[in-house]
């Protein structure tokens, strides 16, 4: 029998595969196709708005919870910017997803929400109907057998069977927290709806970290500097592709040395499982991102964003407490400063004061996450006084 280790190195590995019938998203196609009717599910809630989803389809609503649209508009339209950066330079960054940015129907439009079947009944103790919708691509969750993994390693003995019974936990994306070491397992709650993930857990489990933070690093210098925004408060997560990938011919057998009328297909002897959804990085949630200007004051602002993020990115030099902190870091700034450098050169030419921002924008964050751990040890010292 693996260990749950070994397993979960293998599953939350980028570009890892997982047979779709063994992901929530079968079993619920399969269950809405039975009751022929399209159920909405809510698969996640946030400040700006709730999510909900129609069984085994890869499209997800978001409807604000305040007649107040502006937040939800933001999240749209930063979307829709952010998508095309990402577009436009694929060839540095095809290793790092941003869901579809479909469409966005005001609350005036209520023909829209009675067109969906269903999303009003899920949505109505959540949100005050009619709202304002944003449509996107859904980000599919992490495989069942992938969840019965977490489960068994990091929620406590008295409340796993009560994890694995809850519907939300079939919901599980994996927040990547690359700036923290402070994971751990809680005696009282668990849940797997943005899984946190800490850099002490994902060294434990002997994932490619570093290949995690050079995929942030690039990303966050389309984000700055192709789509001229601060990235406050985006996400990233683990979660499985939309999109089916066929399994490799044959699945690698050497045909030359097997008898004759052997079976080569999946062991499930699913047909289904000819296909399956690849474990990739994906970043979403934009409805807190600003606009930033190609100077100090967008440094500045693109700055102030990384603090109020939560701890996604790798920590700098100065806060890192081990050799791999101070490597992953390497890591992370290598990747964002060359791709940095070379949108800036696409977009303005060699225009020198431009192309020192993403350098200043790494000092910038140095000294601040300095300030802060200077200011905690202060306190810290005062106290013990």
């Amino acid at each position: 029998m693996k260990m749950p280790n070994q397993s979960l190195d293998r599953m939350l590995s980028l570009g890892s595969q997982a047979p779709t019938s063994s992901s929530p998203t079968a079993e619920q196609h399969a269950a809405a196709q039975e009751r022929n009717s399209q159920t909405f599910r809510k698969i996640g809630a946030g400040a700006c708005g709730a999510v909900f989803a129609p069984d085994g389809k890869s499209v997800a609503f978001k409807l604000a919870k305040s007649d107040d649209g502006s937040e939800l508009w933001n999240d749209y339209k930063m979307h829709d910017r952010i998508i095309r950066a990402f577009d436009k330079y694929m060839y540095m960054i095809d290793d790092v997803r941003v869901p579809e940015c479909y469409i966005f129907s005001p609350s005036t439009n209520q023909e829209f929400l009675d067109n969906c079947t269903g999303l009003a009944e899920a949505a109505q103790d959540v949100c005050n109907l009619p709202t304002h919708v944003l449509v996107t691509q859904r980000i599919h969750p992490l495989p069942s057998s992938t969840r019965n993994l977490l489960i068994d390693k990091y929620c406590a003995p008295r409340i796993k069977e009560e994890a694995r019974a809850d519907a939300a936990n079939r919901d599980c994306l994996v927040r990547v927290y690359l700036g923290s070491l402070r994971g751990r397992t809680s005696p009282m709650f668990f849940s797997l709806r943005n899984f946190k993930l800490h850099l002490n857990q994902m060294l434990e489990l002997q994932l490619d970290v570093e290949a995690l933070a050079n995929r942030m690093g690039t990303a966050l210098a389309v984000m700055h500097w192709a789509a001229s925004t601060d990235a406050r408060d985006v996400e990233f997560v683990l979660g499985s592709s939309s999109a089916k990938t066929k399994t490799t011919r044959a699945g690698g057998i050497d045909l030359e040395k097997v008898e004759p009328l052997t079976y080569t297909g999946p062991p499930s002897n699913r047909f289904q499982d000819l296909f399956c959804r690849v474990i990739e990085l994906f970043v979403l949630d934009f409805n807190q991102v600003r606009s930033i200007t190609l100077d100090d004051e967008g440094v500045a602002l693109a700055v102030q964003a990384w603090q109020l993020n939560d701890p996604y990115y790798p920590k700098p030099p100065g806060c890192c407490e081990t050799p791999m902190q101070r490597n992953i870091w390497k890591t992370f700034a290598t990747s964002y400063l060359e791709v940095s450098h070379a949108i800036l050169s696409e977009e303005v030419g060699q225009e020198e004061k431009v192309l020192d921002l993403p350098g200043k924008f790494l000092l910038g964050i140095s000294d601040a996450e300095r300030n802060k751990m200077e200011s905690r040890m202060g306190v810290g010292v005062q106290e013990g006084e």
